[in-house]
């Protein structure tokens, strides 16, 4: 090899190295609709029972959240504590004590009624088909 070949062989590698180094980052924090185009939002394309669905989850009611219901004080056979109930039966639970360390649970079915260990009266009632609880 000649010396000239070794110079001009130098001079160009860090020309060839350099805009590598300096390149921008691959992947962006958000996407852009300039350089991915548009993609519209689920709502807009959807209607029914699904568009129903989403719009309850950004109010914040997901129907696969357990719900809390917070019991009434004085509670009996005649004025029990109403729990909606979408098919036969229910998983219901009940922090007997505010310092409770457990909960008790159990099954309730519609138009049941069943009574916790602490003396509170629980009944399945039909839940509303629209509702998502």
């Amino acid at each position: 090899m000649n010396m000239n070949q070794l110079l001009v062989g130098r001079s160009l590698f860090p020309k060839i190295v350099r805009p590598f180094s300096h390149t921008k980052p691959l992947a962006k924090s958000e996407a852009d609709p300039d350089d991915y185009g548009y993609f519209p939002d689920p709502i807009e394309h959807s209607w029914g029972l699904e568009r129903k669905m989403l719009i309850a989850r950004l109010k914040g009611d997901d129907r696969y959240e357990p719900k809390v219901y917070f019991r009434a004080e004085h509670t009996t056979r005649d004025y029990p504590n109403l729990v909606p109930v979408h098919l036969q039966d229910k998983v219901v639970g009940c922090l007997c004590e505010p310092d409770a360390e457990y909960v008790n649970y159990w099954h309730i079915r519609k138009g049941q009624m069943k009574r916790c260990e602490c003396g509170h009266w629980f009944k399945g009632v039909q839940a509303d088909p629209d509702s998502f609880a």
